[in-house]
């Protein structure tokens, strides 16, 4: 045999090779999930039953994944992390940045995804008295709105106790539906089981939130990602909630709650109330009356009843960013101030009375437009990458980031050293977090000065009413300054609230913080020269990391003697809490402060 016949033998036996190793792989794959629609259809799974133990039990692999990655040790890196930690210690310029908003008082590190609605429920942010106590006693605690995203039994609730009422279901307050979970087994309502991570009250995120239980494929369950994907143009379905392929649907579930959302007033409704309302010895802290009770089950004669309140409905701001286009943080400019005359703001700026917008968790917007999405990767290829299960390929749903098995999420695309591909989100990270540091600073910077120059306009006769300063009128006259705050605050909190430091799409990310340094500047410059007018001179601030530190508020404790704790008493101090609310790893600090100015010699300073 001649050496080209042996040559052409040789590459004709690494194709099949390859091909057979392919096949198998496939013929796997699609055994795994062939194997999860047969027993979907059998196993008698429903809706109406949607805990864990229950879909688990059909599933085990895959319950098993799913609590491995909730019970891993807490750990925080760079830039996240499953150890919830003081958010606000690591990063206190966000006091300053949100003054007058819940989010000042109580924002740690997020959990896992299977914690979510403990830690919603837990989070000072819910509990009115709380609020009322730190001086936020405009916010009444969250309405149900907020559990689209955080308990399993959402669906559940919308079409069983709100009738498929969804205006009805997000106005209800989230303490009075959260009561109406079911219980089962004879379970009393007061009992650790419904009170529990598994099945209870406290549960997090399920298997029915993505997956029918008919056929076990991929679905949206959640109305608001509906709706908004219909404004961008999608065409809705009755089974997967919008027509797209499985590969979009791989990222479409994700986008139930991986997203920027606003609580669009939506007038009178009429939902469901606590009798409570009706106990003239039931009052807040403050006396005033109560109108929920701030637990998870009826107690004590509390009944469910019908009340007429201003309603509240999710909606996720999309219509400006059109199907098929990457999204461009211009895009919410322009949808927010479209809908201005009806929803001015989700509050209002404590020190420089500008109208603000909190952004929230803005991944799927900001992911759209990098390089993975644009290349078809979804989410889940690289969140929940496939692994072996016996001679099962199956996607991995431990839920936890991709640097955690760098193998499984990106070296099935890239070829570079697991050590390379770690320096690589590590450097983009730190440049985009270097950017985002620096635009915080200059925020901050911009806020003490708009306090400042308030302060001397409010004695000014022409800035006041019946002698006394009035915010209307200084308001007016800073109008351009406080727009420019808003503008340059949102775009530093998108890129703040994203959950990647900018990974998801670098360039888009440098490009917003750019803009939100060069506003921030921006404002200041015209402060100077509005102030100026009426002979008021300032020189602008420049603070930087240092200047921030006397805004970290500690450990969240309680303010008032209240709910059995005593004044200074931990606000998260249950055996499970153990490392909520604590204080950041020094080494993270010390992170921060190299970053604006970049300093690389510590940044990049071998071990």
């Amino acid at each position: 045999m001649g050496k080209k016949t042996l040559w052409i033998a040789l590459v004709v036996a690494i194709l099949v090779g390859a091909l057979v190793a392919y096949i198998t792989a496939d013929i796997g794959q699609k055994k795994g999930e062939q194997t999860a629609l047969n027993i979907g259809a059998s196993a008698g799974l429903s809706d109406s039953d949607p805990r864990l133990s229950t879909w688990g039990a059909k599933f085990p692999d895959y319950l098993d994944m799913y609590l491995s990655g909730a019970t891993l040790t807490p750990k925080s890196t760079d830039f996240g992390g499953n150890l919830s930690y003081n958010k606000l210690d690591r990063f206190p310029q966000l006091v300053k940045m949100w003054a007058g908003y819940p989010f000042s008082k109580d924002f740690n590190e997020e959990r896992h995804h299977f914690y979510i609605q403990a830690d919603q429920m837990k989070t000072a942010r819910n509990n009115k008295d709380f609020l009322n106590a730190s001086g936020l006693k405009a916010f009444g605690g969250q309405p149900t709105a907020c559990m689209n995203c955080h308990s399993g039994w959402s669906s559940w609730l919308l079409e069983n106790v709100s009738k498929g009422d969804f205006l009805a279901f997000n106005s209800a307050k989230y303490w009075t539906m959260i009561k109406n979970v079911p219980t089962f087994d004879e379970q009393a309502p007061d009992s650790p089981e419904h009170l529990g991570l598994h099945g209870g009250t406290r549960m997090g995120l399920t298997c029915a939130d993505c997956h029918s239980p008919k056929d076990m494929s991929l679905r949206i369950t959640r109305p608001a990602l509906v709706n908004a994907l219909v404004s961008r143009g999608y065409e809705a379905d009755e089974n997967q909630g919008v027509k797209a392929t499985r590969q979009e649907m791989r990222t479409l579930v994700c986008s139930q709650c991986h997203v920027e959302y606003y609580f669009a007033p939506a007038g009178k409704v009429t939902t469901m109330g606590e009798s409570i309302a009706n106990d003239p010895n039931a009052k807040w802290l403050d006396g005033t009356q109560k109108t929920y009770d701030q637990i998870d089950y009826w107690r004590d004669g509390n009944k469910p009843t019908q009340v007429s309140v201003d309603g509240t409905m999710l909606v996720f701001p999309w219509s400006e960013w059109k199907k098929g286009e990457p999204f461009k943080i211009e895009m919410f400019d322009d949808y927010y101030e479209k809908v201005k005359d009806k929803f001015p703001q989700d509050w209002v700026h404590k020190d420089t009375k500008a109208p603000m917008i909190k952004i929230q968790h803005p991944e799927t917007e900001l992911a759209s437009g990098g390089i993975h999405a644009q290349n078809g990767v979804s989410c889940a290829d690289c969140h929940m990458p496939y692994t072996r299960n016996g001679a099962k390929k199956v996607t991995n749903h431990q839920f936890v980031s991709p640097l955690n098995d760098v193998n499984a999420s990106c070296k099935t695309c890239h070829r570079q050293s697991e050590e390379y591909l770690k320096q690589q989100v590590f450097n983009i990270q730190t440049s985009i977090a270097s950017m985002q540091r620096s635009a915080e600073y200059a925020i901050v910077s911009l806020i003490e000065d708009i306090a400042k120059v308030r302060a001397q306009m409010g004695g000014l006769a022409k800035y006041q009413t019946d002698g006394a300063a009035d915010d209307k009128k200084i308001s007016q006259a800073l109008n351009a300054v406080l727009d420019l705050h808003r503008k340059s605050q949102m775009r530093a909190d998108f890129v703040n609230a994203e959950n990647s430091t900018g990974f998801h799409n670098p360039t888009e990310a440098a490009r917003i913080m750019g803009q939100s340094i060069a506003m921030a500047k921006e404002a200041q410059a015209l402060l100077v020269s509005l102030a100026a007018k009426d002979n008021i001179h300032i020189t602008p601030s420049n603070l930087g990391f240092k200047d921030m530190q006397k805004y970290a508020p500690g450990e969240l404790r309680y303010p008032v003697d209240m709910e059995g704790h005593k004044k200074g008493d931990l606000y998260y101090n249950e055996p499970e809490e153990k490392d909520v609310n604590r204080a950041p790893n020094k080494r993270l600090l010390e992170l921060d402060e190299s970053l604006s100015p970049y300093n690389y010699t510590k940044i990049h300073a071998k071990p």
